[in-house]
């Protein structure tokens, strides 16, 4: 029975790798010293490699090799890490997280929420309702990923006469969600009131009333 032998690179190879590698920009985007200075100790490494293939054998090439490209691997998941640490903090920012509730749904939870005295939850539940709410009835457009500043600038697009009540409940999301929290009755109740509102306005309302 036939078997596969893994196949090990030689020097060059291993360097033409690691450089091909450590060339993505999202590496090089990085632009620290340190990394730079790894890359020159690197290709040093692997130069040095070159001039002593003979002297250690084979066996000794193989080693240093491995350790080279283990300590590529090392850099690579120290630098990638923030960058994917980065991004799910950016998506965590959003008034979404694969929510599929509709309004009606969002906003029995609000209310729930506050007969249980949750406020912070109470007023998220309300502003995300109110979003949801607008996307239902296409006032403003469905953004997957928008913050909640984003989506109030949108609703108070929109609908202008509640662009101040829209932008305080929009704070109040961002301080419950990703701020200290301690919101109260008075927060939970403004984001109702606000969501009220939304629920009785009209596209171009304002703009037909002062034509």
């Amino acid at each position: 029975m036939r078997v596969d032998i893994p196949v090990t690179p030689d020097s060059d190879s291993a360097r033409e790798w690691a450089r091909e590698e450590l060339a993505k920009a999202e590496y090089l985007d990085q632009g620290t010293t340190w990394f730079e200075s790894f890359l020159q100790w690197l290709q040093e490494l692997f130069d040095g490699v070159g001039s002593l293939g003979g002297a250690i054998g084979p066996l000794g090439t193989i080693l240093i090799v491995v350790l080279a490209v283990a300590a590529v691997a090392i850099i690579v998941w120290l630098v990638l890490g923030p960058l994917r640490r980065s991004r799910r903090a950016a998506v965590a920012g959003a008034v979404f997280d694969d929510d599929g509730r509709s309004s009606q749904q969002i906003r029995d939870a609000a209310a729930t929420a506050g007969d249980a005295a949750q406020w912070d939850l109470a007023a998220m539940e309300w502003f995300r309702a109110a979003v949801r709410l607008m996307e239902e009835r296409r006032m403003i457009v469905d953004s997957p990923g928008a913050t909640a500043r984003e989506a109030a600038v949108r609703i108070e697009t929109a609908v202008p006469d509640l662009a101040g009540a829209v932008a305080v409940d929009a704070e109040s999301f961002d301080v419950a969600r990703y701020g200290s929290g301690g919101l109260t009755r008075t927060d939970a109740d403004h984001a109702r009131a606000t969501y009220e509102s939304l629920v009785h306005a009209r596209p171009g309302a304002r703009a037909e009333a002062t034509a």
